[in-house]
């Protein structure tokens, strides 16, 4: 499975966890989640990726014409809130 890292792109107009541009996590192998020291996740923000992050971990395995696969921004479901960058690790 890929490993992914979600990295806040842009806060539209605010953010209720407190986010900033560049904050990260990541996703790793098995179902992993990894929070650097310090940081912190929005929950209701990770709830609205998760069925995206499996998908794009096993982005090989999709069709070939799948949108996953050149998805590479998300919002959190507060349409007023933050965008999230997700790049594939290599």
């Amino acid at each position: 499975m890929k490993e992914l890292k979600v990295e806040v792109q842009e806060i539209k107009e605010r953010c209720g966890a407190r986010l900033k541009v560049g904050d990260v996590f990541y996703v790793r192998g098995e179902g992993l989640l990894e929070v650097p020291v310090g940081k912190k996740v929005c929950l209701y923000a990770l709830n609205s990726l998760f069925p995206f992050l499996s998908a794009k971990q096993r982005q090989d395995e999709l069709p070939e014409d799948d949108w996953i696969a050149e998805t590479e921004v998300l919002n959190c479901p507060d349409p007023r809130g933050v965008k999230f960058k997700i790049t594939i690790l290599e």
